[in-house]
């Protein structure tokens, strides 16, 4: 069972970090990753997994400098092939993207 969380408003240095699964470069530069990491409780044992699809829309490498890239989209799910087949997914769809990036900037709008 997955889950889509709906606060995306993060950026991806506020979680931990994981190795990327999926890249994909963007058509105006920068690039789209999938980043997965497994949830572990207290006694140190697996308890959901989750993953992230983050954009870097900046096509110039030293601008990324210090920058964390948004994360569009966060899933939480039990089964691993069915989380990253949904991950992946959501990497390859630019317009998923694009209401992602939309709703992280309506976001950072009523923020301000």
């Amino acid at each position: 069972m997955l889950d889509q969380q709906q606060d995306v408003g993060h950026v991806a240095g506020e979680r931990r970090t994981s190795d990327a699964l999926y890249r994909r470069p963007m058509p105006g530069g920068g690039y789209v990753e999938v980043e997965l990491e497994a949830a572990r409780d207290t006694d140190g044992q697996m308890s959901r997994l989750r993953g992230w699809v983050v954009v870097e829309r900046r096509a110039d490498s030293s601008r990324r400098f210090g920058h964390q890239p948004p994360v569009v989209a966060e899933l939480l799910g039990d089964d691993m092939e069915e989380l990253i087949a949904d991950l992946f997914r959501l990497a390859r769809d630019n317009a998923a993207i694009a209401r992602g990036l939309m709703r992280l900037q309506s976001v950072r709008r009523r923020a301000d």
